[in-house]
C-alpha cells in the first residue's frame, strides 16, 4: 500500500511535541530509548565547522565512536539514576563508509560494536555490501540481535541457520532495567518491552549481494509482527528500521500498535543544526496518529557517521497507551578548535580562549562536549590505525578548505547547487572516458556523465589528499564506469524521475542525480514531483539545449547503469538490448566487458533485482587477483594527479534545485 504526502500530512497529529490527552491519565511506563544510525563504519571524529561567540569561523571536529560511547554511558547512567529503564537501538548501516571499513570489514564493527552495549540494531542495506558470508560473520559475533522481521532466510544457506539474525527481540523489565528474555513466558508476569526489525523490502533492488533472501513487504509485515505480539500479551513495541524517515511516517500511519520507530538509511538529523551547518530537518519526534485514530506513533532519527546521538522519553498509561513523547538529537562536540580549515598546529586557538570558545560550544542548541572514551580510542589507535595510516598512499593534491559532499542540494548549509565534490568526480568520470587510452577501445566520444549522490561515501577534508582518501573514504565501492546511450528525450525522463523521488520530504536522497558535460536546473512542483526547465549539453565549448531525440553517450557506474536505487529507467531501456560496455582494470589496463541486456528478476515476495548479462563473461571479476574494480576511483585520482590545483578552483555549477 502506498501514502501520498498528502495523506502523510493528515496522518501527523503533532511533530517534536508530546500528544497530550483531554484528561489525565494514569501513569504507567516510562522508558528511554538512546538511538544512532548509519554509523558506516566512521570511528574517528569527522570535520566540522561553526561561527564562534564573535561570528568568525572556528573548525572543530565531532562525533566519533569512542565520543558516542562517553555520550551513551551518560545516558544510561542518568537514567538508571531517574528509574527510567533505557534500550540503546542502532537503525542500521554499520558497514562501509571508511578507511577503517576497507581494510578491517566486518571484524572491526565486530570488536567496535560489542564495546558499545547496543541492545539491538537493524540490518541495513550496506550490510550486504561485502558478501553475505561476512554479514553471516557479523551477525554470529556481534552481542547484541540484528532485527529484520520481514525477511525469510530459509533458501540462503550462509544466513538460514543464524540464531542472532531475528524477527524481534523481547526485553524483561525487573527493577528499573530491561533485560533480554527468550519469551513473554520466561518474563514470569513482568512487564515486557518488544523490539522488532524491518529492513527494505526493495533490498534487491539496491543491494549487491542478497543471495537467496526474501524481502516481504515493510507495512504487512510490521501488522502481523505487532498483532503477533499483542497477542502475547506485549504492550509496549517498538520498531527498529532501515527504511528513511519518509517511510517511517508512513509506516506509522498504516499500521496499528507501534509506539515508536527508531530510523535509518536518510541519514535525517532530526531538528535545527544550521548553527553547525548541517541544516534543519523535520522536529524531532514526530506523533503519528494510527489508521484506527486511536493509537500513535513517535518517530525518531540521529543522523548519521556517528556525528550525533538520539534521546527519546516515551511515557505510557497502565494500558500501555502512549502518552507523549520527547526528547532530542544531541550533536557530539569536543575541544579542539582551529582559526583554519586545515586545523594544524598553528591554526588551533590561542589558550586564552579555549575557556571561553568550550561554553560558547556547549551552550549551542542540542550540543553537547563530550570527551572520548580512552580504552575504545586506545583499541583504535593501537590495533587498527597504524595500518590505516600506511594504506594512504601518495598525496596527490591538496585543499585549504574542506570539499564538502551533500546529498541533497539545500541540505547540510549547502546551497542550491548541492556538492562540489560531486560535480568533481562527474567532471573526473567524463575526462577518464575521453582519454585516448580508453577512446582507443570504445572507439566513441562521451557527452555527459551522471553520478548518484550515495556513489559518494564522504567529503575531502582539508589539507593533503591522497590516494587513500579517495579509495577508502570518498569512493571505496567498486564502482566499475559503464558506457551506455540515451535520447534525450529518455534522459529528461531519468532526471526527471529520480529528483522527484529526491524532494519527497524525508526521502532517502542517495539517488540524487550529480552530472558533467550537461547542465539542469530542476524545480520541486509538488511533495513528490520536480521539472527540469532548463537541461543543457555542452557542444564545441557552448552549452545547447539537449535535442528530445538525439542520441547521446553517457557514463555511469555500473550499478546505476543496473537500474539499482530507484535508477530503474536505465534498466528497462536494456531489457531487451544494450549497447552498453563496463570498464574494469586488469593489471591497470583498461578492459571492456561489452553487456547483452539487463534483465529484471522477481523473487518470490515480487522484490527486484537486476543484473547485466554480458557477452563474454558471467559477471565481472572484481575479486580476481589483480583485477581493480575501482574505476571510478582511478578515475578521480587520475584527475587530480592532472590537475593538482583543481580544488581550490570554483567549478562552474552543473545542477541546479530550485524548492
Amino acid at each position: 500500500m502506498r501514502f501520498t504526502s498528502s495523506l502523510l500530512f493528515s496522518a501527523m497529529l503533532l511533530a517534536g511535541c508530546a500528544s497530550a490527552p483531554s484528561s489525565i491519565p494514569e501513569p504507567g511506563l516510562t522508558l528511554s530509548l538512546i538511538h544512532i544510525n548509519d554509523t558506516h563504519s566512521q570511528f574517528d571524529a569527522s570535520p566540522a565547522s561553526l561561527k564562534d561567540a564573535s561570528g568568525e569561523p572556528l573548525y572543530t571536529y565531532i562525533g566519533g565512536h569512542p565520543r558516542l560511547l562517553t555520550k551513551a554511558q551518560q545516558l544510561r547512567a542518568q537514567a538508571a539514576q531517574e528509574g527510567i529503564p533505557v534500550l540503546f537501538l542502532h537503525g542500521g548501516d554499520a558497514f562501509k563508509g571508511s578507511a577503517y571499513f576497507e581494510l578491517f570489514e566486518q571484524r572491526i564493527n565486530i570488536d567496535v560494536l560489542n564495546r558499545m552495549n547496543i541492545d539491538a540494531m537493524a540490518l541495513g542495506n550496506h550490510e550486504f555490501d561485502i558478501g553475505l558470508t561476512k554479514l553471516a560473520d557479523f551477525a554470529d559475533k556481534v552481542n547484541f540481535p540484528i532485527l529484520a522481521a520481514n525477511i525469510d532466510t530459509a533458501a540462503e544457506p550462509l544466513l538460514a541457520n543464524s540464531q542472532n539474525l531475528k524477527p524481534y527481540s523481547l526485553f524483561m523489565l525487573d527493577n528499573n532495567q530491561l533485560t533480554p528474555v527468550a519469551s513473554v513466558n520466561a518474563a514470569a508476569g513482568r512487564e515486557v518491552v518488544a523490539v522488532f526489525g524491518l529492513a527494505l523490502e526493495d533490498m534487491r533492488a539496491i543491494a549487491p549481494d542478497t543471495g537467496a533472501v526474501v524481502f516481504s513487504s515493510e507495512i504487512q509485515s510490521a501488522q502481523h509482527t505487532v498483532d503477533a505480539l499483542t497477542a502475547q500479551g506485549v504492550q509496549h513495541i517498538i520498531a527498529l528500521t532501515h527504511l528513511g524517515h519518509q517511510r517511517d511516517l508512513a509506516l506509522a500511519s498504516a499500521v496499528n500498535g507501534i509506539d515508536a520507530i527508531v530510523g535509518g538509511h536518510s541519514h535525517s538529523l532530526l531538528g535545527d543544526f544550521r548553527h553547525w551547518y548541517l541544516g534543519a530537518q523535520r522536529p524531532y519526534a514526530a506523533i503519528v496518529t494510527n489508521p484506527d485514530g486511536k493509537g500513535q506513533t513517535c518517530v525518531v532519527q540521529a543522523g548519521q557517521f556517528a556525528q550525533a546521538v538520539g534521546q527519546a522519553t516515551l511515557k505510557f498509561n497502565t494500558g500501555g497507551e502512549l502518552l507523549s513523547c520527547a526528547g532530542q538529537n544531541t550533536l557530539l562536540a569536543g575541544t579542539d578548535y582551529f582559526r583554519q580549515a586545515l586545523r594544524n598546529e598553528p591554526s588551533r586557538i590561542a589558550a586564552v580562549e579555549q575557556a571561553v570558545t568550550e561554553r560558547y560550544v556547549a551552550g549551542l542548541p542540542r550540543t553537547a562536549i563530550v570527551a572520548e572514551d580512552a580504552a575504545l580510542r586506545s583499541v583504535l589507535d593501537n590495533t587498527y590505525l597504524p595500518a590505516v595510516q600506511q594504506a594512504y598512499g601518495a598525496v596527490i593534491s591538496s585543499t585549504e578548505t574542506e570539499v564538502p559532499h551533500v546529498r541533497l542540494p539545500g541540505s547540510g548549509g549547502s546551497d542550491k547547487h548541492g556538492s562540489p565534490l560531486a560535480g568533481h568526480i562527474a567532471d573526473a568520470m567524463l575526462k577518464y572516458v575521453n582519454q585516448s587510452a580508453v577512446q582507443n577501445l570504445i572507439k566513441r566520444p562521451v557527452q555527459l556523465s551522471l553520478v548518484a549522490a550515495g556513489n559518494i561515501r564522504a567529503p575531502l577534508a582539508a589539507g593533503e589528499v591522497r590516494e587513500g582518501n579517495i579509495r577508502l573514504e570518498v569512493l571505496p565501492f567498486d564502482t566499475p564506469l559503464s558506457l551506455l546511450s540515451i535520447s534525450g528525450a529518455e534522459l529528461r525522463a531519468l532526471l526527471t524521475d529520480i529528483i522527484s523521488q529526491s524532494v519527497v520530504a524525508g526521502a532517502h536522497t542517495g539517488k540524487f542525480p550529480y552530472v558533467a558535460g550537461i547542465r539542469y536546473v530542476a524545480k520541486q512542483t509538488g511533495p513528490a514531483t520536480a521539472d527540469l526547465t532548463t537541461l543543457d549539453i555542452k557542444q564545441n565549448g557552448s552549452w545547447q539545449a539537449v535535442e528530445p531525440q538525439q542520441r547521446y553517450s553517457l557514463v555511469t557506474t555500473s550499478y546505476l547503469a543496473d537500474g539499482n536505487d530507484g535508477w530503474q529507467l536505465l534498466q528497462q531501456l536494456q531489457a531487451k538490448q544494450s549497447d552498453r560496455q563496463d570498464i574494469i582494470l586488469r593489471q591497470q589496463q583498461v578492459v571492456l566487458y561489452p553487456v547483452k541486456r539487463v534483465t529484471a528478476v522477481q523473487d518470490s515476495s515480487g522484490a527486484q533485482s537486476f543484473s547485466a548479462r554480458y557477452h563474454n563473461s558471467d559477471g565481472l571479476p572484481c575479486k580476481t587477483e589483480g583485477v581493480d574494480c575501482k574505476v571510478a576511483a582511478q578515475a578521480f585520482i587520475d584527475y587530480l594527479k592532472a590537475n593538482p590545483a583543481l580544488l581550490q578552483q570554483q567549478r562552474e555549477p552543473t545542477v541546479t534545485l530550485q524548492r
